[in-house]
């Protein structure tokens, strides 16, 4: 073998490499819309990714075999793991509008089977072919694999950073999912059409029909259902959209919600400038930080919509806001008025916690994601970094479900003993509803707080004149089996999952029932 074709033979190997690695991101950021972005999600995301390697290394291993130095053999399987790849963003909207209600774990496995795991499949034959066209020598055959396994792995790498860090969160998902799968087979192409092999004509038309399917706009939604911005990232996705609020208002006005994994975060009312929630539950945030005294420092941990921001400017606070996202900051400046002047911070919130040198009155945690938990903020030790950065008298406050009891109630009962195994005098302020629609709030200071003074007013809601008849005794939220939850042991996602995957199967229905064309 010449050094030219063994050289093409170890860049075929790289871009293998680096589809492995786009395909299993891009497959994962897929499923988010429809079972969110959760450990369970994840997975079942490498699960299946090893699973179709393992079923594609034991294949290319037979095949190789059966037709031990056919280079046409490599080029075709190379060429039928882009083509999957291309049509990847066309059949995961296919089957998970059909899986969607199953379970998360039973839906995010199965989609997964049909449209993940054959195109890593067939990239799981390409080392195991190329490995074999190399070696004329068995005493070579070590030396080819190592080499091989780790140009493709470098391959693999690469992908990761470029797709993590600049493709999914500029490009979205559909783009690069197309052009992986179409960079994955033009060489093999080009080399078939060299080689006079006309079938390869048809592999051409078949990769561009479905790179026309994938890339074409999928109009799936009723006219009611106006999708002002969309788009893919490393963290899933976000809409924004105007639709009505059907069974939350009873005159089911129209308002516009940040939708991110297909869970709505933030909706407020398009009259009055964008400035009021339309959920009641979010009025009671202000009127327990209103309790503080005009000019309090406010460090808010999550922007949302910037609703929440909204209303600590009404109260006269100086907040600064830590969103993970930069598409969140900008959604809020573009669709939900949001002052451009607000001090947004792009930054993980415990890194931002540990390393600023600020300190807050009021500290407050809304960074829960649908069914994603950022544990690593809830826990001992995170409390301890918070409470650094409290000035005297100073509060935490965290937005979390509202489910207190049994197995679905564990994570908030956990997150109640972690607060007070830090020191921190603890009230619960429990939302009006049935747990599964209402919303807790922890209210958590290192001296007990008077909050008969709590004085805050929005338009179409009622004065709440006395908070402590929402809040919870402590006999309804403490549990001996409740955990303490720690760096070392994150246990919140586990606990907070068994709650969070109700909130995803309604939110779910609720979008079928009214939002999706029959």
């Amino acid at each position: 073998m010449t050094s030219t074709n063994k050289n093409y033979l170890f860049l075929l190997s790289f871009l293998e490499g680096g589809a492995v690695m786009a395909c299993e991101l891009i497959g994962a950021k897929l499923l988010a819309p429809f079972f969110g972005t959760s450990l369970y999600v994840w997975a079942a995301a490498l699960a299946l990714t090893l699973g179709g390697l393992t079923l594609g290394y034991f294949l290319g291993g037979r095949l190789s075999k059966k037709y031990s130095g056919n280079q046409n053999l490599l080029y075709w399987v190379l060429i039928g793991a882009g083509l999957l790849l291309v049509l990847m963003p066309f059949s995961s909207e296919i089957i998970m509008s059909r899986t969607i209600n199953l379970s998360l774990e039973a839906g995010a496995i199965f989609s997964l089977l049909i449209f993940m795991l054959p195109p890593l499949m067939f990239m799981g034959m390409v080392s195991p072919i190329i490995i074999n066209l190399l070696t004329k020598e068995a005493d070579s055959a070590g030396n080819n694999a190592g080499n091989v396994y780790a140009i493709s792995t470098l391959g693999g790498i690469t992908a990761t950073f470029l797709m993590g860090f600049y493709i999914i969160p500029n490009f979205g998902l559909t783009m690069p999912a197309v052009i992986s799968g179409i960079l994955l087979a033009l060489l093999p192409i080009a080399s078939l059409l060299l080689s006079k092999n006309k079938k390869v004509l048809g592999a051409v038309l078949f990769i561009g029909v479905t790179s026309f399917l994938s890339l074409s706009p999928k109009d799936k939604f009723t006219d009611e259902y106006k999708v002002l911005y969309q788009s893919e990232g490393i963290l899933g996705q976000v809409k924004v959209v105007d639709h009505p609020s059907y069974e939350i208002t009873p005159d089911n006005r129209v308002g516009r919600g940040l939708i991110v994994n297909n869970t709505l975060q933030t909706y407020v009312g398009i009259e009055n400038d964008l400035q009021y929630s339309i959920w009641s539950w979010a009025h009671y945030f202000p009127t327990a930080a209103s309790i503080f005294p005009k000019d309090s420092k406010v460090l808010l941990l999550g922007l949302g919509g910037g609703t929440l921001v909204k209303q600590l400017n009404r109260l006269g606070f100086e907040t600064d806001v830590v969103e993970i996202d930069k598409r969140i900051r900008d959604v809020s400046y573009d669709y939900f008025n949001l002052d451009r002047s607000t001090n947004v911070v792009i930054d993980d919130a415990r890194h931002y916690v540990r390393t600023t040198d600020k300190k807050y009155d009021i500290v407050i945690f809304d960074t829960f994601l649908s069914e994603a938990v950022p544990e690593h903020l809830i826990t001992i030790e995170g409390f301890e970094d918070t409470k650094k950065i409290l000035n005297k008298g100073g509060m935490v406050m965290i937005n979390f479900y509202g489910f207190v009891k049994g197995e679905k109630g564990e994570a908030a009962q956990s997150v109640y003993k972690t607060l007070t195994a830090s020191g921190f005098v603890t009230e619960i302020l429990a939302t009006p509803g049935e747990e599964a629609t209402r919303n807790l709030v922890f209210l958590a200071s290192l001296e007990e707080k008077d909050f008969s003074t709590a004085n805050y007013k929005e338009p179409n809601f009622e004065k709440i004149e006395d908070l402590y008849k929402y809040f919870l005794s402590e006999r309804d939220i403490k549990n001996e089996n409740a955990k303490i939850l720690s760096d070392k042991k994150p246990q919140l996602a586990k606990l907070y999952t068994k709650a969070a995957k109700q909130w995803k199967r309604s939110y779910n229905e609720y979008y079928l029932k009214y939002f999706i064309k029959k």
